[in-house]
């Protein structure tokens, strides 16, 4: 800066030279300055005040630059031996991490989306690459890396699983907000176990006495079984329009989001809660094998008696409650909690509204999916095998029947989209689960 200041000052000097050999021409010959030198006096003239702005401009600039070094506080940096520290490993070194904004599980339906539209552009014989169309689209970088490690292979190629198995936080956040939306995943304290093993499961406990001198000994065998862990998987199908699927409104990824958690949630809660019996293709429900417990009303002593018995299913099985909980439809919740007392006071104080519930001090999970039971479970009788992984598959081709309605996707111009997770479970022993059964038939 000082450096141009002297070369504006050295300017400013030759101009000054200039306009006074301008001058004194017209002194010598005792005259005004004629036209062509009147010009050029007062280009001069333009460039001395031109010269004298910036002139003082840069004077200024020098001056707040020294005053600001005066005060400035000097950028941390290393010494040699920190510096020698830090390439040898023995310090840790600050690293940025940059991420996402997108709401939680937007990018895993960015990324179905994605893969979609470009078998949408193929088959109308404009090839996109995946990884392409999620560029097209706007999506991030990290959708964009999830759809080139999961193009790596597809479910038809030998070695697929060390392509998909990654691990990446889109898929982790869509599996996290799957598992908060169901009631399955809102249990704690299953037994995991690995697919396609076997148990063992005590199906009665020993038996003790005291003995007298000389007297027998009481047999204490107890009976063991095993339980066997197939491997089953659920699928999820949605469908669209291909018109919609093209859209770049960001409420659009959304809905995917949305659409794909409903119907992996209502399956898993459907299943899990049911009386069914294991096949081949899924695992049985954990009423299965379970006989109701008799129900005597809907008042708060008929409520107290009934759940009691349900516990009392668990003593006389020498089922401790730790682990266990209550499961029960928001609509049962909502009616328990408005019981009161001859004082106006709630009937089961655990029992609010909203928020965290426990009823009889064992905490209480709702879901429409309950219907009209109340079930008793303990979780550390249930084996769980699962991955952490989310497959998506789509086709325009199927017809696909829902209830009454038949979807030809190829007619309509629609697609369908299947989210798969491989998952399954089994009770360690025949009761890890009792239930009132409130329909009109049951109880």
């Amino acid at each position: 800066m000082k450096e141009y200041l002297a070369k504006l000052l050295k300017a400013l000097s030759e101009k000054n030279q200039a306009m006074q050999t301008a001058l004194s021409k017209a002194s010598a010959e005792g005259t005004t300055p004629d036209e062509s030198t009147e010009a050029e006096i007062q280009a001069i003239e333009k460039d001395i005040a031109a010269l004298n702005i910036n002139i003082e401009r840069t004077k200024k600039q020098i001056s707040a630059t020294e005053e600001a070094a005066k005060t400035a506080t000097p950028v941390a940096g290393e010494t040699s031996e920190q510096a020698k520290d830090t390439a040898e490993g023995k310090k840790e070194v600050p690293r940025i991490q940059v991420e996402s904004n997108l709401p939680k599980g937007v990018g895993f339906a960015q990324y179905a989306r994605a893969k979609l539209c470009s078998q949408l552009a193929a088959k109308n014989g404009n090839f996109i690459s995946p990884v392409d169309m999620a560029k097209q689209m706007g999506f991030g970088g990290e959708v964009q890396d999830l759809v080139t490690k999961a193009t790596l292979g597809t479910t038809t190629d030998v070695g697929f699983a060390s392509a998909l198995v990654q691990e990446n936080r889109l898929v982790g956040e869509f599996v996290d907000m799957l598992r908060a939306a169901t009631v399955f995943d809102q249990l704690t304290g299953f037994r995991n176990v690995p697919f396609n093993s076997k148990i063992p499961s005590q199906l009665t406990g020993g038996t003790a006495a005291w003995v007298g001198e000389g007297a027998a000994k009481p047999l204490t065998n107890p009976t063991y079984g095993e339980v066997e862990i197939k491997e089953h998987k659920l699928a999820a199908i949605t469908v669209y329009t291909q018109e919609l699927m093209r859209r770049s409104d960001p409420a659009v990824d959304v809905l995917v989001r949305d659409d794909l958690i409903e119907a992996s949630k209502t399956l898993i809660d459907n299943t899990f809660l049911d009386a069914v019996a294991a096949s081949t293709t899924r695992p049985a429900g954990v009423l299965n094998g379970v006989v109701a417990t008799p129900n005597t009303g809907t008042t708060a002593a008929a409520y107290e008696a009934d759940l009691l018995a349900l516990i009392n299913s668990f003593v006389t099985a020498n089922l401790s409650l730790d682990g266990s909980y209550f499961l029960m439809s928001e609509t049962r919740a909502a009616q328990i909690s408005l019981l009161r007392d001859a004082l106006g006071n709630s009937y089961f104080t655990g029992m609010a509204l909203r928020g965290t519930r426990t009823l009889m001090g064992i905490p209480v999970i709702t879901s429409q999916a309950v219907g009209d039971k109340i079930i008793l479970v303990k979780t550390s009788e249930i084996l769980l095998a699962q991955d952490g992984g989310v497959d998506v598959s789509y086709s325009d081709q199927a017809t696909l029947v829902d209830g009454g309605t038949t979807h030809h996707l190829w007619q309509e111009n629609k697609f369908a989209v299947r989210v798969e997770k491989f998952i399954t479970w089994a009770k360690r022993r025949p009761i890890a689960a009792a239930f009132l059964d409130y329909t009109p038939s049951g109880g």
